[in-house]
């Protein structure tokens, strides 16, 4: 039966995917109806044919590779190639197939290792968010980005962070906060924000960084080893935001009267159950779960990991939603990276990862087959390359457009005049005022497109395993519809002629037609099948190298 799902197919067929010598692999060991079969692509499927549990006699297996092919041939000489759902169904496989092949496969352990490493440290830092608003994506996005730069060129002029972030920041929580992030490490910020964090030093402003929320002026305030996790439990009196004085002085008296029986030795479990306003830790005598910088509020944080020893617990703590005891549990240092390996696999994001290993892979490409900008070209755009261009409003003038090409690779040549194509239309407000920047991006997008377009033709010249794969999935497909047609639906609707198959074997049944017409049709298949076999034989030319199949043999013998 035929395997409809590409994820199967391919988890059985890579699983079972031999590498092999390339000198042997290309020769011909047989050809069919004129269809030439490497040997490799014999060894591979006879290697995935083997049953470790039973004897597999290699001249019987060429016997049945050999039927299989022929039902390949005659679906090809009947035209089931040429039908339109064929081809679809086949360039769907080798689309989803080609994915593993153009992408960077050492990807994942790379990131993994790079995330642990920001993992050991801690950043502080304050941001500035511009949201962009509800307008058209450019002219939104454009004034955006001129109120970031506004509030930037205030901070490079010696206004403090905290009163610009106030004034500006779109960030609601920057009343609290005053645009403090507090300490945070990998995976808790959004990707570019994350890696423009870690790019800065200490007391650097940043230029806009875009995100879905919109822009961001980041400015890191300090970085320390990580801290590890820490396991608290706490009592606490809240004082909601915005809370009038008299609140906040009863929450203080609560929560000081509360610190005073604590140092008189009461339970701090049995007070966390009675007056903790954290109903929820309460209920467990105040114990909190886990947690590390950036994942409770940075006052609470700092609090907690400010304790040394075992069973010991702060004085009152103010954060911006009330008055906090806190009381230590537990601590553990940072964990190595085979410890921590599986959180950061799942903190990993896959659109992420494929975006990485597809720049990783056009590094790669770009390497191999000799990728070489055109410098004078790339000047004269990113010199001619205005706001209006960027957004995607105006043109370039066409007369004054450089000659030639402003990249190639493999004797490729990528026209300027394609390149200018481009540029006009992809417009960003987000770089309307930086050229370089926008060129150059633009350049690497269209390049890796290029690459990755030129690798993906030579797939199966390239990789063995590619190619014989898609042979499988191309003979698999076939031979499934025409077996269709001339055994299993004809077993299925040709009652006549099961009713005559059965007339002549009836010696081997001890019933009537009608009570064994249910077993009749697998053995009407066999019969079916063994008759097609026998035509087919006789009707395409089948001729083996020997020599080359001894080889085979001694190979498959020494495996």
């Amino acid at each position: 039966m035929k395997i409809r799902s590409f994820p199967a197919i391919m988890i059985f067929l890579l699983l079972c995917a031999q590498a092999y010598p390339q000198d042997m692999d290309r020769k011909i060991l047989m050809t069919i109806a004129g269809r030439d079969v490497e040997a490799g692509e014999f060894i591979r499927m006879y290697n995935k044919s083997l049953d470790p549990d039973s004897s597999f006699d290699l001249n019987e297996y060429i016997e049945q590779f050999i039927a299989f092919k022929l039902k390949v041939a005659d679906a090809i000489a009947s035209g089931y190639d040429t039908a339109r759902a064929f081809s679809s169904e086949l360039d769907g496989y080798r689309a989803q197939l080609a994915q593993s092949y153009l992408t960077d496969p050492d990807i994942k352990e790379d990131l993994l290792k790079k995330a642990w490493e920001r993992s050991l440290t801690e950043i502080n830092a304050s941001h500035i968010l511009i949201l962009t608003g509800q307008g058209p994506e450019r002219e939104d996005s454009l004034v955006a980005y001129g109120k970031a730069m506004a509030a930037r060129e205030r901070l490079l002029r010696g206004e403090s962070f905290e009163s610009v972030a106030k004034e500006t920041s779109d960030d609601r929580s920057v009343v609290i906060n005053k645009g403090n992030l507090g300490y945070f490490t990998v995976f808790q910020m959004i990707s570019q924000f994350e890696d423009a964090a870690y790019a800065l030093t200490p007391g650097t402003i940043s230029m806009p960084v875009r995100t879905r929320y919109g822009y961001h002026i980041i400015r890191v305030n300090d970085r320390r080893p990580a801290k590890g996790k820490v396991k608290v439990a706490h009592i606490m009196k809240t004082v909601p935001p915005g809370s009038d004085e008299t609140a906040g002085e009863k929450a203080f008296g609560e929560i000081n009267d509360i610190y005073e029986k604590l140092c008189k030795g009461e339970s701090f479990s049995t007070l966390a159950k009675e007056y903790s306003d954290d109903r929820e830790s309460a209920q467990n005598g105040g114990e909190m779960n886990w947690f590390g910088a950036g994942e409770i509020i940075s006052e609470f944080t700092e609090a907690a990991f400010s304790l040394n020893d075992t069973g010991s617990f702060s004085e009152p703590v103010r954060t911006p939603y009330g008055f906090h005891i806190i009381r230590l549990l537990a601590k553990r240092p940072h964990g190595t990276y085979e410890e921590t390996k599986p959180w950061l696999e799942s903190k990993l994001n896959p659109s992420y990862l494929i975006a990485a290993g597809k720049k990783s892979f056009v590094s790669k490409l770009k390497k191999e087959y000799g990728y070489r900008v055109n410098t004078s070209a790339l000047t004269w755009f990113v010199r001619n390359t205005d706001s209006l261009i960027i957004m995607g409003i105006s043109d370039y003038n066409r007369r004054k457009i450089p000659q030639g090409s402003i990249y190639s690779f493999a004797g490729y040549k990528k026209p300027v005049s394609e390149f200018a194509s481009f540029l006009e239309k992809h417009g960003s407000a987000a770089k309307a005022g930086d050229p370089a920047g926008y060129v150059g991006t633009c350049l690497e997008e269209i390049s890796a497109g290029d690459l990755i377009a030129y690798e993906n033709e030579l797939l199966e010249t390239k990789y063995p395993d590619f190619r014989y794969l898609m042979n499988e999935f191309h003979d698999g497909i076939l031979l499934f519809n025409i077996s269709s047609e001339k055994i299993w639906n004809k077993a299925q609707d040709d009652t006549t002629g099961l009713r005559n198959y059965y007339e002549l074997n009836k010696n081997n049944y001890l019933l009537p037609f009608t009570e064994v017409q249910g077993e009749l049709i697998g053995d009407y298949q066999e019969w079916l099948t063994s008759d097609w076999i026998r035509q087919l034989k006789g009707k395409y030319p089948v001729t083996i190298e020997y020599e080359v199949l001894e080889e085979v043999k001694q190979r498959l013998g020494n495996e």
